[in-house]
């Protein structure tokens, strides 16, 4: 049976000059027989969906509140960006709900106090399987492979936020829970050469398997677990800036000896996949949210008579009069003779006078080229011309 509503929420909120209306859908499975929570999820997956077709940033999430009026219905209140929304469509069908809306959304890229949005570019090393042992179950190989792959696409996705610009072809070796100093300087030389300031790598933990026991009326029930941590790396300094590690438990609605294939749609359209889909979402969202404000960083690629140029461009997010700050880097010793690198803020400010999609050429502000300036030198942005 397709039970079919139609909702329209209108919010009395000024709107915008820069608004516009823009469309979402979302679908989440039922779990555990819980229609409550698979709708909120859905709405929510709708309404990121909008914010992305908007070309925002998916921190924009967090100006909306959701609250729960009735059972079936959900009441979404905004502030700030997202002004109207409006539910065209809400079904449930075969254990799923889906939701289609429409947002009115003002996507002006201004989150960040006195500075406009910038995405941030990454690297992507691929995951790792800690036990091999437990992709047997379902013959999913492959599985690290494809599902760096989709995260990978979610980065890119969220065009606001980040800049996904390379994507290895295997993993490098590096453990990020016990880094050496060559490890750092290997990550480091992978951000310099790829031209990114992050890195972004990840373990598969948990896709072990079990079942749970059915009662008078119901039979028995495979479930899956999935679990990963994802880190998130300085590509400057090549130190880690944070561990995330990701769990849940769905049912696993294939037989216990079925085999699949890890790029198929028969998994990625299952509850399960579904599920992963939900935790790669908030793992973006995670990231994104902890980076939105954050000032880029980037490397001098070239020292010129009386400009430089730097590797990151109009792709990012980088204006014509944009400043950046010139940062020296200096390496000293401990007692125990351990290297240590530094940076400290010079006095020195660069203007942005030419943008290309992923390079930018400076000009100093008071028309004299620092002396000792040269390539991988840093440049931080620091502020924008009003």
């Amino acid at each position: 049976m397709v039970v079919l509503k139609r909702l329209c929420w209108c919010l009395l909120l000024p709107l915008p000059v820069f608004a516009a209306w823009y469309q979402g859908q979302g679908i989440a499975p039922v779990l555990n027989g819980d229609e409550e929570q698979a709708l909120e999820q859905a709405t929510r997956a709708a309404l990121r969906d909008a914010i992305l077709n908007a070309g925002g940033s998916v921190t924009l999430m967090q100006e909306v509140k959701d609250e729960s009026v009735s059972s079936r219905i959900f009441q979404v209140r905004s502030s700030g960006h997202i002004n109207q929304i409006q539910k065209l469509q809400e079904y449930s069908q075969d254990n799923r709900v889906s939701v289609t809306l429409k947002a009115d959304i003002w996507s002006d890229g201004a989150i960040c106090e006195n500075q406009h949005l910038t995405s941030k570019s990454l690297v992507m090393v691929p995951f790792i399987l800690a036990d091999k042992a437990h992709a047997r179950y379902g013959g999913l190989d492959e599985f690290a492979d494809e599902l760096t792959h989709r995260l990978f696409s979610e980065f890119d996705k969220a065009k606001a936020d980040f800049l996904a610009k390379t994507l290895l072809d295997a993993p490098i070796g590096i453990d990020p829970d016990r880094m050496s100093d060559e490890d750092k300087r290997q990550l480091q030389y992978l951000s310099e050469q790829s031209k990114t300031q992050y890195i972004v790598m990840g373990k598969i933990n948990d896709l072990s398997i079990g079942k749970l026991e059915g009662g008078l009326l119901s039979s028995d029930q495979l479930v899956r677990e999935f679990g990963i941590a994802l880190y998130l790396i300085d590509g400057v300094s090549g130190l880690p800036i944070i561990k995330k590690d990701y769990h849940s438990r769905t049912v696993w609605p294939f037989a216990f000896n079925e085999t699949l294939s890890s790029r198929s749609d028969q998994l990625w359209l299952s509850d399960y996949g579904l599920e992963i889909k939900r935790v790669m979402r908030e793992a973006v969202d995670d990231l994104s949210a902890l980076l939105v404000c954050a000032r880029p960083k980037s490397r001098i690629i070239r020292v010129g008579a009386n400009t430089v140029e730097v590797a990151i461009g109009a792709r990012q997010g980088i204006k014509t009069g944009d400043i950046f700050k010139l940062q020296y880097q200096f390496n000293y010793f401990d007692e125990q003779g351990v290297k240590y690198a530094n940076y400290s803020d010079e006095a020195v400010e660069f203007e942005v006078v030419k943008v290309y999609p992923d390079h930018s050429q400076l000009l100093p502000v008071n028309s004299e080229m620092p002396l000792g300036i040269q390539i991988r030198d840093i440049v931080q942005l620091d502020s924008f011309w009003e």
